[in-house]
């Protein structure tokens, strides 16, 4: 799995440069340094499967991690971070970006709401110091066009109301989809999974020396900066 992952890492990072240099751009070093891989779960993209993927010709989301289901996503976040007490019961997977603050009706309307963003499984861990308030929120998606369009208007509607957050927290894969509570270097390390930033607010901009790429939907970018 080592050399799967380090393959996937390779090929994000390989795509994303071509890609800004074909948009005008220049290749450059990212911010966040590549770390070393792990040993779990996930694999190298190479095309279209109907889980998710965008296909051979769908730019750098074709070179991304894909997993099989729940728990090998939680296997490849074992990799960067700390996973412990795993779970996929509704109970323990309402998650604030996706289902808003109110963990009463989120678990009441869980399936509409999976439907609306795209979502085939969640999955949670608990992060730093294993405290369950710092569980990490995994989802595998069905849809991902869907899942950036549902993460755009949550993100747009959260800055409104004076409530967002403008830094890039969700990493994507091919069909997965992760935000980790973790260190700096946590974050910086899911990177080496073969993800990549998403991020979809307004007039977000990532520093030079760091390459992006327009996400599936208009106005998000996935980008390989991590506002650590």
């Amino acid at each position: 799995m080592r050399t799967k992952q380090a393959v996937a890492a390779a090929a994000v990072l390989l795509a994303l440069t071509a890609t800004s240099c074909g948009d005008g751009g220049s290749p450059s070093d990212s911010q966040s340094s590549q770390a070393a891989t792990g040993k779990n779960g996930g694999q190298a993209g190479s095309g279209a499967d109907g889980n998710g993927n965008t296909g051979a010709d769908g730019g750098v989301e074709a070179t991304l991690a894909k997993v099989a289901d729940a728990d090998e996503l939680i296997q490849l976040i074992s990799n960067a971070t700390t996973c412990e007490y795993e779970s996929t019961e509704p109970e323990d997977t309402i998650f604030g970006d996706i289902d808003g603050s109110s963990p009463e009706s989120a678990a009441a309307e869980m399936a509409k709401t999976n439907e609306a963003w795209g979502i085939k499984e969640r999955a949670t861990c608990d992060g730093i110091d294993g405290a369950s308030s710092n569980g990490h929120a995994l989802v595998v998606v069905s849809d991902m066009a869907r899942f950036q369009a549902a993460f755009k208007a949550r993100q747009e509607a959260d800055l409104a109301a004076g409530e967002g957050d403008v830094r890039t927290r969700w990493f994507v894969g091919q069909n997965f989809a992760a935000r980790i509570y973790g260190t700096d270097s946590d974050e910086r390390d899911m990177l080496s999974l073969g993800v990549l930033g998403l991020n979809c607010a307004p007039n977000y901009a990532t520093p030079p020396n760091s390459t992006t790429q327009d996400a599936l939907v208009g106005g998000c970018i996935l980008t390989n900066f991590v506002d650590a």
